[in-house]
């Protein structure tokens, strides 16, 4: 597994992070965890168990430890599974990135078409007053150990999604990843990044066959418009 080094580059990178109430430590174990609980799978799992696994361990582990170390909370907004701040003002969840994932000089996209939520979050990191009449429809009920967020703060809220994208080469995986926050959404697909923190990219070894990739959440497709 790669080390990351200290430099000016990942001191602003860590100074960014702060701003948003995270640390590039928890984002990198999100992603450890991820991928430790994908290769619990083999080949005779139901097509598609490696790639539930691994955005299951990535929901638990954020949530987990920015509960434990930072006071967050649990958040399902819409159909997405989340962590808020303890103000209310941010919040996190995760997204699989095509091949420009924390490549700064490109343009992410996420790699599978995503729904009504997605799209209603984006369009509040915007600002638009139009998403403002869809928010009731989205606002979650607490659940356990959870926050209810009013129409108000689910409209000011901020969301940012950790991105990934995991490679094989050879006998290692790496994982190229970034905490970027959605401003445009079409067709199932984010347009247009808003903030984005490109990370250093992470790499793990002792890779083992699994099967594949299913779909990274439940979010279903509604057209508003």
């Amino acid at each position: 597994m790669s080390l990351v080094k200290s430099s000016p580059e990942l001191d602003e990178v860590r100074v960014q992070l702060g701003g948003v109430g995270t640390r590039l430590e928890f984002l990198h174990d999100v992603l450890r965890a991820g991928e430790a609980a994908r290769r619990t799978a083999v080949r005779n799992d139901p097509t598609g168990t490696a790639g539930r696994r691994a955005y299951e361990a990535h929901v638990r582990t954020i949530r987990e430890l920015h509960i434990e170390k930072e006071k967050w909370a649990r958040l399902v907004h819409g159909r997405l599974e989340l962590v808020c701040s303890p103000d209310r003002s941010v919040a996190m969840g995760v997204m699989v990135g095509d091949a420009a994932t924390g490549q700064a000089s490109l343009f992410p996209k996420n790699a599978r078409r995503r729904g009504a939520a997605t799209e209603m979050v984006t369009r509040a990191n915007a600002g638009d007053a139009a998403s403002s009449l869809q928010t009731a429809l989205f606002v979650a009920g607490a659940g356990p150990d959870g926050v209810a967020l009013s129409e108000e703060e689910a409209f000011a809220l901020k969301t940012w999604f950790l991105l990934s994208c995991r490679t094989k080469i050879g006998d290692t995986v790496r994982i190229d990843c970034e905490l970027s926050q959605p401003k445009s959404f079409r067709d199932g697909f984010v347009i247009e990044w808003g903030k984005r923190i490109p990370l250093p990219a992470l790499v793990m070894d002792g890779i083992e066959p699994t099967n594949d990739d299913g779909p990274e959440e439940i979010d279903i497709p509604v057209d508003f418009r």
